[in-house]
C-alpha cells in the first residue's frame, strides 16, 4: 500500500511539485536539508528515549517524571520542527518518488502515531507522574492502531519487509536497559535467532530469494517477536516497584517503537519503490 494507491487522482500535481516555487530552488542544495533532517531525528530520537525510559524505570531515575518532560519538551519540538520543515523539503523534491513508495506510506502512519504518542499520551503520563487516565487510553488505541498499519504495511512489501527487523532489535536493545531479570536471556535469544539468520544468509548469499530460506527467516522474526515480547512482559509486570503503572511502562516502550518504526520507514525509501 501507499499514497499512489490511496489517492491516484492526484499523481499529475505530485509529479509538478519539484518545479512548483520554492521547491524548484532548492534542487542544487538538497544534501543540507538531508543532513539537517538527521540532526533532527537525533535530537527528537534523544529526548523521546530518555522520557520513556525514565516511565519504565530507567535511565534518568533521579529526576522525577514531570520534571524531565517539562526539561526536555522544548528539545523534543525543537527536534520535531527541523524533521517536519526539512522533511517537507525534502519530499517536495522527491514527491514522485515517495507517492509510489510503500515505506513513505509506513514513515507517514507511524509519524501520525508517534506524534499521538509524544504529544498526546507519554507527555501526559510524565506529568500525572505515571498515572493514566480514559482520555489517555484512548488517545494509546488511536495511536497503536496506527503503529500496527504501519508494521503491517511494512512487512507486507516484498523489499522493505526486512525494516521491521530494525524495530524488533531497538526492542531488544531497549530490554537490555530496561531488564533486570532478562536483560542477558534477550541478548543470547536475539543472539542466537538473529545472528543465525545473518550466518545463514552470508553463506547462501545475501541475494538468496529461495523460499526454505525466506521461510526460515519468516519464522526466525516470528521467533523473535514472541520472545520479546513475553520477556517484555515479564519485566513490566514483575519489575521494579515505580509510580508508573505497567499499562504506562507498556505505553512508554510502544512510544519508542512507534518513533523507530517511522526511522524504519525513512532508512527503506531509498531501497523499495
Amino acid at each position: 500500500m501507499d499514497f499512489s494507491t490511496l489517492f491516484p487522482g492526484i499523481a499529475g500535481w505530485v509529479s509538478s511539485l519539484p518545479k512548483t516555487w520554492p521547491f524548484s530552488m532548492w534542487q542544487d542544495v538538497y544534501a543540507p536539508f538531508g543532513a539537517l533532517h538527521l540532526v533532527g531525528l537525533s535530537l527528537l530520537g534523544g529526548c523521546v528515549i530518555l522520557l520513556n525510559l525514565r516511565l519504565m524505570g530507567a535511565g534518568l531515575t533521579t529526576e522525577q517524571p514531570a520534571t524531565l518532560e517539562r526539561n526536555l519538551r522544548p528539545w523534543l519540538i525543537i527536534g520535531l520542527a527541523i524533521v517536519l520543515g526539512t522533511g517537507i523539503i525534502i519530499g517536495m523534491l522527491n514527491s514522485d518518488k515517495l507517492y509510489k513508495s510503500v515505506p513513505f506510506f509506513t514513515k507517514m502512519v507511524s509519524l501520525l502515531a508517534a506524534l499521538i504518542f509524544s504529544f498526546g499520551v507519554t507527555n501526559a503520563i510524565a506529568k500525572a507522574e505515571g498515572k493514566t487516565s480514559t482520555p489517555i487510553l484512548i488517545a494509546s488505541a488511536v495511536a497503536s492502531l496506527l503503529w500496527l498499519v504501519a508494521i503491517g504495511v511494512l512487512g507486507a512489501d516484498s523489499i522493505a519487509a526486512p525494516g521491521v527487523i530494525h524495530v524488533i532489535t531497538a526492542a531488544y536493545a531497549i530490554l537490555l536497559i530496561y531488564g533486570v531479570r532478562t536483560r542477558w536471556i534477550a541478548a543470547a535469544a536475539y543472539a542466537l535467532i538473529f545472528g543465525g539468520i545473518f550466518v545463514m544468509y552470508w553463506i547462501v548469499g545475501f541475494n538468496s530469494y529461495e523460499p526454505l530460506y525466506e521461510s526460515i527467516t519468516y519464522w526466525g522474526v516470528v521467533a523473535g517477536s514472541l520472545i520479546v515480547v513475553a520477556l517484555y512482559g515479564y519485566e513490566i509486570y514483575a519489575g521494579r516497584a515505580e509510580p508508573a503503572s505497567p499499562l504506562a511502562k507498556l505505553i512508554a516502550l510502544f512510544s519508542v517503537l512507534t518513533w523507530v518504526t517511522v526511522a524504519a520507514g525513512g532508512r527503506w525509501i531509498g531501497f523499495a519503490s
